[in-house]
């Protein structure tokens, strides 16, 4: 890798970093090229592939708002987004009571991956 996909990728951990909701790869195109006004949004793409294979990035599929990357070292948790601002909140699995290890014996599958997406309608919305 060259010096400057090395401050590329440097800049994309930093980014992901401050920022501790979900983000696109045109959020961090947008955000990348503050800094490093000449980077290609595939330079982006291929970056956030390494991170993800390493394990430091992983990647959410919201059907209808596509993907987005978040830093891997947050605790699990899933989101909820506000159909109406696209507000993105952390909820917490605990506040569930549900385990893999739990469905797993109940149903006899070996979970490999799970997702689940709440949407709704923030509270600023609300008081529009």
């Amino acid at each position: 890798m060259n010096t400057r996909n090395t401050k590329a990728k440097e800049a994309i951990v930093r980014i992901f970093q401050i920022h501790t909701r979900p983000l696109s790869l045109a959020e961090l195109h947008k955000y990348i090229t503050i800094s490093l006004p000449h980077t290609a949004y595939s330079t982006v793409f291929r970056l956030v592939s390494v991170l993800e294979t390493e394990g430091k990035v992983v990647r959410i599929d919201w059907r209808e708002r596509g993907s987005r990357y978040e830093w891997a070292d947050l605790p699990h948790h899933h989101h909820i987004v506000c159909q109406v601002c696209g507000k993105v909140v952390d909820v917490d699995c605990d506040l569930f009571n549900f385990r893999e290890s739990d469905i797993e014996q109940a149903t006899g599958f070996s979970i490999q991956h799970h997702s689940i997406e709440f949407e709704g309608i923030c509270a600023d919305c609300q008081k529009k």
